[in-house]
């Protein structure tokens, strides 16, 4: 124990044996003139003289107070000394109570830290376990799915390595086709070529200057423009492009206007043909291989140099046409004819060495229609056609017909009653009705039939 711990001590003590005395009762003054005893410790026992107040000294009193004061104050420090050892008693037993309890709930405290300890370390244990479990059956899961990868990624290979053999052999298979093939367009291509070398003749067209042979050949190049059936506007405009192109192609072969069969047709049209022909720089020629009435009869009379087979049939007669309106107006109308005859009979009679008039009364001496109509080798000598031709030689004619059926149709189209189908040509007067004319038109065809009729 040290001198702290020590002084402690002897001050509870002090202060226990001082509430000690305070709690004794108090003993009554003693009477006047009676001896005072004032208990003392042990073994000292104050004795005082008892003296009547009167005769007591003031020091005495002085020290009797004094003295008394002592003793209360001795008596006090005991009361305090026994009242400090009292308390400082039950503070040991309260700290000893206290230590146990200390002690009890430290215990406690220690057992339950224990059994925390405990539990955590058996917590800690089951998720180190649980850990570990999941741990394993995760590598064992990475594992199997490595496992996985590696059978996909070896399934993927095998696929892979068969898909290209199967691509090889697809290709091998598909070069093998092309090359079958290959062959098989190539002799289809040669025979085709073969078949196409049959059907052109190995010969060109041939110009020349002069086409006409002292045998009586007409030798037609493919410098040719047929005219067949009704004469239209569209028909014009056909022949003319013609010319101009074969005129821009050359200008020292003749062109030739080839009519098998044509009963004629409007007459500003004809005229624009005729027109065209006298405007080309090569010489533009007519040949009639069948029939050419009115307008293209006009035409091939009027054309620089005419042919036609001696069986062929030239017609000449006056423009016919329908008036209508009042009589002024039909006057008019016929007064616009008459120009139009005057200017197309004119130059025919006239090459023919005759008046327009007498080409008139000619026309029906012959045929009471008006409807002069000769053979080309008769005609030959009205003048209506120059030569008279035995044969001719189409050198333009180098693909078979047969190959070129549309092509020579179109090319060459016949009088609807012996063709079949439409070409550029027949649109005018196809199934017999004639387009409408302008008003200063009048049509100049052949038609004893009636067959052709306006809309």
């Amino acid at each position: 124990m040290n001198s702290t711990q020590f002084s402690t001590l002897v001050l509870f003590s002090l202060i226990a044996n001082s509430q000690a005395h305070a709690q004794a009762p108090a003993s009554p003054p003693p009477p006047a003139g009676q001896v005072s005893v004032v208990a003392q410790p042990p073994a000292q026992v104050s004795v005082v003289s008892q003296q009547p107040a009167s005769e007591k000294s003031e020091a005495q009193k002085k020290l009797d107070a004094l003295k008394l004061e002592n003793a209360l104050r001795e008596e006090t420090l005991k009361q305090q000394l026994s009242d400090a050892n009292a308390k400082l008693a039950k503070l040991r037993i309260e700290a000893d109570l206290g230590k146990t309890e200390a002690d009890g709930e430290l215990a406690a405290r220690r057992q339950q830290l224990e059994k925390q300890k405990l539990e955590l370390e058996e917590t800690s244990a089951r998720f180190q376990l649980e850990n570990s479990r999941k741990q394993a059956a995760m590598e064992a899961e990475l594992v199997e799915l490595r496992a996985q990868k590696d059978r996909a990624e070896l399934s993927a290979a095998l696929a892979e390595a068969k898909a290209k053999q199967v691509v090889s052999e697809a290709k091998q298979r598909e070069i093998a086709l092309n090359s079958h093939q290959l062959e098989v367009r190539a002799k289809i291509s040669e025979r085709e070529g073969d078949l196409q070398a049959e059907n052109y003749a190995p010969q060109k067209p041939v110009y020349l200057k002069d086409p006409l042979k002292p045998d009586g050949t007409l030798v037609l190049s493919d410098r040719r423009i047929p005219l067949n059936g009704p004469i239209g506007y569209d028909t014009a405009d056909r022949i003319a492009d013609r010319i101009d192109y074969f005129n821009n192609k050359n200008q020292e072969y003749p062109i030739f206007i080839v009519i098998d069969d044509s009963p004629g047709g409007s007459v500003m049209a004809g005229y624009k043909i005729l027109k065209s022909m006298q405007s080309s720089a090569a010489p533009v020629y007519v040949v009639v291989k069948s029939f050419a009435a009115s307008m293209a009869a006009g035409i091939t009379t009027l054309a620089e140099r005419s042919f036609a087979y001696p069986n062929a049939i030239i017609l000449h007669h006056q423009i016919s046409g329908g008036i209508s309106g009042n009589m002024t107006i039909q006057r008019e109308q016929v007064k616009e004819t008459e120009k139009w005859w005057q200017r197309l009979a004119g130059p025919i009679a006239k090459k023919m060495g005759i008046t327009t008039d007498d080409f008139i009364n000619q026309m029906y001496e012959h045929t009471r229609t008006g409807d002069w109509r000769e053979f080309a080798d008769s005609a030959a000598k009205l003048k209506w056609v120059d030569v008279v031709i035995q044969r001719c030689q189409e050198t333009s004619f180098v693909v078979d017909p047969n190959v070129q059926v549309a092509a020579t149709t179109a090319s060459s189209p016949r009088f609807p009653s012996q063709q079949s189908g439409s070409s550029s040509e027949t649109r005018v007067g196809a199934d017999g009705i004639l387009p409408r004319l302008n008003p200063v038109d009048c049509y100049y065809i052949y038609n004893p039939d009636n067959y052709y009729h306006l809309k």
